[in-house]
This record gives structure tokens, sequence and C-alpha cells, in this order.
């Protein structure tokens, strides 16, 4: 009796282990090539995606610093070319803004063209609320 139990586990292991030894299919090839192409892209990508980061850092690391001018000369022109950016902006800032508070001011009386249907029923919404109003 006990030498039929060990004869058969003995069979189920060799038949286990004849079924595991079966060759791959030409399927199963196929989706081992396919499965090692995506681990390459990951790879590949996992790699761009670390240097991209170390030239963020590296950017922003140099972001902040100065920039070197060696000669008191080189400093001479800086400061000048920023102070004269900085007066022209002024001044065409304030000409500007001047210059287009008066045009506001011009048209602020005239009456608009309505054109659409819309825009005529909301003009005579808002007239009529205000006139309600007490």
């Amino acid at each position: 009796m006990n030498k039929l139990i060990v004869a058969l586990i003995a069979s189920a292991f060799a038949t286990a282990a004849a079924a595991q030894g079966v060759g791959e299919t030409p399927k199963d090839k196929a989706k081992q090539s396919t499965v090692e192409k995506a681990t390459q892209e990951g790879t590949t990508s996992t790699a761009t995606q670390a240097a991209e980061k170390k030239g963020v850092a590296e950017a922003k690391a140099a972001k902040g610093t100065a920039k070197d001018l060696p000669t008191k000369a080189d400093k001479s022109k800086a400061v000048q070319g920023t102070t004269a950016m900085k007066a022209e902006g002024t001044d065409v800032g304030g000409k500007a803004s001047a210059e287009g508070s008066a045009e506001a001011k011009k048209g602020k009386g005239t009456a608009k063209s309505l054109t659409s249907t819309k825009e005529k029923q909301e003009a005579v919404g808002t007239e009529t609320k205000k006139n309600a109003t007490p």
C-alpha cells in the first residue's frame, strides 16, 4: 500500500514537470518580445525624465546668481542700461495712461449703437430698472 501511494505521488510530480517543460509557442514569444520592448521604452523615458529634472535643478540654481561683470566699464554699462530702461518705461507708461484716460472721457457721453436685439433688450431693461427704483 505504501508503495502504491509513493508511486501515485511520484507520477503526479512527473506529470506536472512534463507539463511545464513543453516548449514555447510563437504566441508566447510574441508576448515576451512585446514586454521586452515596453520595458526598454520605460527605461528610456525614465532616464530622460531624470535628465530633465537635473537640467531644471541646474537652471533654478543658476537663476538667482549674479552674472560676472569683470571690468568697471561692463558694470557701468549694465547700470546705465537698467536706468535707461526704467526711465523709458515710466515715461511711456505715464503718457500712454494719460492718453487712454483722455480718450475714455471723450467717449463717455456718446451713445453707442445697439446692433442686436439682445443688446437693445438689455439696454431697455437697465433703463427701466434705473427709473423704477425710488
